[in-house]
């Protein structure tokens, strides 16, 4: 009868080894290999783009990265504004030791021009010293000889009589000028603005016996 299956071809289907579970089970497992397979295809894929990415990104960021020359030349630059920074903050302190320099060396050029003063007034004290030295042998020179005694009493005699005209002429111009009269008491004072250096001359005792005597009138 057809379509009636056989013990014969049963038994045919099952020597072959592979039942329908089997043979499902097969499939899936090769569709799930295939799809692994796959899924490792995309992900290498994509592992290989993002690498060949990091390998671009990689020449650029030296492309970009400054030449050893360069930082260098930075770092140079760096340390010297460094140096500078600090001689700025002892820039202050410099002027300072200068300021202070300048102020010392100012007081030793007036102590270097009050010696050098000191010394030009001690040559002329020695030389004036010496002066009155030789005039003081010539006038002991002079009293040991009888001759130059009365020559000197002569010469100062002399001078007595000149200051005791200059200062009767001084009288004279103060009382004209000031309109004083005879009676009139003399004043010092305004007598010495007529001499010559509003002083009175040497050998003042001639002159005190004529100013006496000129205050007496």
């Amino acid at each position: 009868m057809l379509g009636a299956p056989t013990r014969g071809g049963v038994c045919n289907g099952r020597q072959s080894g592979f039942s329908r579970p089997a043979l499902l089970g097969l499939v899936v497992a090769v569709g799930a290999a295939g799809a692994m397979w796959f899924y490792m295809q995309k992900e290498l894929a994509t592992t290989r783009a993002e690498l060949a990415a990091a390998r671009e990104q990689m020449k650029q960021l030296q492309a970009d990265a400054p030449d050893t020359k360069e930082v260098t030349k930075l770092r140079a630059q760096v340390r010297e504004a460094e140096s500078l920074r600090k001689e700025a903050e002892e820039l202050p302190k410099l002027r300072g030791e200068v300021t202070l320099l300048r102020k010392d060396k100012a007081v030793f050029e007036q102590a270097k021009a009050e010696n050098a003063q000191l010394r030009e007034w001690a040559i002329r004290l020695q030389a004036e010293n010496a002066a009155v030295r030789g005039q003081n042998q010539s006038l002991a020179q002079a009293a040991a000889s009888p001759a130059a005694t009365a020559q000197t009493e002569q010469t100062r005699k002399a001078i007595c009589i000149a200051n005791l005209k200059q200062i009767d002429g001084a009288i004279q111009q103060w009382a004209l000028e000031n309109k004083k009269q005879a009676t009139d008491s003399v004043e010092l004072k305004g007598v010495l603005s007529y001499l010559r250096g509003s002083l009175l001359p040497r050998w003042g005792m001639c002159s005190r016996r004529r100013w006496k005597t000129a205050r007496s009138r």
